[in-house]
């Protein structure tokens, strides 16, 4: 199993905006079959790293993402919330995305790590 974290660094006073496209795209990706995911805002009256929204969810394996599996409607919701994305010095835009592989009781058995 896996857990998948889409990081949004939105520009200032835009993270619920930001959280709302993400909303939009993530329940395209579920009704396509994806697991459901939940969505985070930080820094926006509690502590954590101001204007950032995450996206989260859980996945048994790591496939790639074909452009013919892509909504069309992630593709229009997606490029709305790219305007309102923090932009790098090199153009690209802060949306980052994380992997991580979950240490449950078996993986960790596998790996002759004694619970």
């Amino acid at each position: 199993m896996y857990m998948i974290r889409r990081v949004a660094r939105t520009q200032p006073g835009k993270a619920w905006e930001v959280a709302g496209y993400l909303t939009k795209i993530c329940e395209a990706y579920e009704s396509n079959g994806r697991n459901k995911a939940q969505i985070y805002i930080g820094g926006q009256g509690l502590p954590g790293t101001p204007n950032t929204v995450i996206a989260e969810w859980i996945q048994d394996t790591i496939e790639p993402n074909w452009p013919t599996n892509v909504p069309d409607s992630v593709r229009t919701d997606n490029a709305k919330m790219q305007e309102l994305l923090v932009t790098n010095p090199d153009g690209s835009k802060e949306y980052p995305i994380e992997f991580y592989e979950i240490a449950t009781p078996d993986k960790l058995k596998e790996r002759g790590v004694n619970l």
